[in-house]
């Protein structure tokens, strides 16, 4: 099994308390290093090959995503702290809390990245009628990841050629409106349904006319052995624009 000592590593989700006992080995993945954006529309990732170091232990990738509703649509590739405030306040904020966890110069990250992503309201993204655990397993490995929002057309990810509808979360403690698909809508939009038990996966905004949405995802490997599971260091994919509705 491979380990190393602490430094911007990740480490096991059973030992997420370990820092009050001092420094200890820990499990490593390799992060996701390769990432290209274009506009708000298209991600381009480059996945770690089975070769990649601690992959011998990985078990799938896992994308985490948020939806931010907004007054503004730039139209640019979203980078500096300006262009996330002019979408959404809160997504400014939300960059700059999971920003250490993602700085590979970082040596002190916050060792439960599952529970970051969910303390700031982040969901695992889901797919249309298929198991995107499945689609993003050994299978993946050493190919081109590519994440489409098309102005005018589904939204999808694209592996090996072949497109997969991309699914908002769910589960029993939430139901999304209008409907899973990432799509634009008044419904979207609306800060009284941006509530736990409806769309929980919507920041809201100030303003209560805002009425375009973007959505946030980052992307890190897991990696199970027979005790735990554990996660690389995250990387961020980028902001999208989700097209309207039709």
């Amino acid at each position: 099994m491979i380990k190393k000592s602490v430094l911007f590593l990740i480490l096991p989700l059973v030992f997420a308390g370990f820092f009050s006992c001092g420094l200890e080995d820990i499990y490593y993945l390799a992060p996701v290093r390769t990432i290209s954006m274009s506009f708000t529309d298209t991600a381009t990732i480059v996945l770690p090959g089975s070769g990649a170091e601690g992959y011998n232990y990985f078990d799938h990738f896992v994308i985490f995503y948020r939806i931010y509703i907004s007054a503004n649509s730039p139209t640019g590739q979203i980078v500096t702290s300006d262009d996330r405030s002019s979408i959404n306040t809160t997504l400014n904020s939300d960059w700059n809390a999971i920003y250490p966890s993602t700085d590979i110069t970082n040596t002190n990250i916050d060792p439960n990245i599952s529970a970051l992503f969910t303390n700031r309201r982040y969901y695992t993204l889901m797919l249309e009628g298929e198991e995107i655990n499945n689609i993003l397993s050994s299978g993946s490995l050493g190919r081109t990841l590519e994440i489409h929002f098309p102005p005018n057309g589904q939204p999808v990810l694209n592996l090996n050629d072949n497109e997969h509808i991309l699914y908002r979360y769910y589960d029993r403690t939430f139901a999304p409106e209008p409907n899973r698909y990432f799509f634009n809508s008044e419904d979207l939009c609306n800060n009284a349904k941006a509530i736990s038990t409806i769309n929980a996966d919507v920041a809201t905004h100030s303003d209560s006319l805002a009425r375009y949405t973007y959505v946030s995802m980052y992307i890190a490997a897991m990696g199970k052995d027979k005790l735990t599971s554990f996660y690389s260091m995250p990387a961020f994919i980028g902001v999208f624009r989700l097209p309207e509705a039709n």
